[in-house]
């Protein structure tokens, strides 16, 4: 974990207010004790079925992951794990290993056998997860791959999505939410948020 990512869910939340500030129908809602930020359209909650973590090899997939399944597990979704390719850098078959570690180093066996997977192939990571989250309830993703300061909370690609996603998005401050090992998850820990 990057011990230089420190902002707080209330900070996070405050700057995404301020970049929100002309559109009101956005809801934000800060969970400090999971270290996220929520963010859906005003109007009746609605469970989601298919619960999508944006996994990346910055080394964060592993809290995204955590995060996406708790949401998945308290509502009875289907969790997908995805990852856009832009093909170049890691070979394909390289993406298909970092969802099946980030799927078993982060879940118990069974729940990694049974999520679902998928690369999407585009040079836009922002217009790949724009597009998914029409096919899906929510969206998690990690608030920003490399250093972020108070200043500058969010790195480009989740900064682009804010206001622009189908359904909700959790973002999820890597340094403050918890992860444990696939072996022996500590079910107590598995609060979801207030959002579906």
């Amino acid at each position: 974990m990057d011990a230089a990512i420190d902002t707080s869910a209330d900070s996070l939340a405050a700057a995404i207010r301020e970049r929100l500030a002309d559109n009101p129908d956005w809801l934000i809602r800060p969970l400090p004790d999971h270290g996220v930020v929520e963010l859906a359209r005003r109007g009746p909650a609605v469970p989601p079925k298919v619960v999508a973590a944006a996994v990346t090899d910055d080394g964060h997939g592993v809290e995204v992951l955590a995060h996406a399944w708790r949401q998945a597990l308290a509502t009875g979704a289907t969790l997908r794990v995805v990852h856009v390719w832009m093909g170049h850098g890691n070979e394909f078959g390289a993406i298909d290993l970092l969802l099946s570690q980030a799927l078993y180093n982060t879940l118990d066996p069974e729940s990694a056998l049974q999520a679902e997977r998928e690369v999407l192939h585009d040079d836009d990571p922002v217009r790949a997860l724009q597009a998914l989250s029409k096919e899906v309830d929510l969206l998690v993703v990690a608030a920003a791959g490399k250093r972020i300061a108070p200043d500058r909370p969010l790195g480009g690609c989740v900064d682009a999505l804010i206001g622009q996603t189908a359904c909700p998005l959790t973002i999820v401050i890597p340094s403050m939410t918890p992860a444990w090992p696939g072996q022996g998850a500590n079910l107590d820990m598995l609060q979801p948020g207030l959002m579906p």
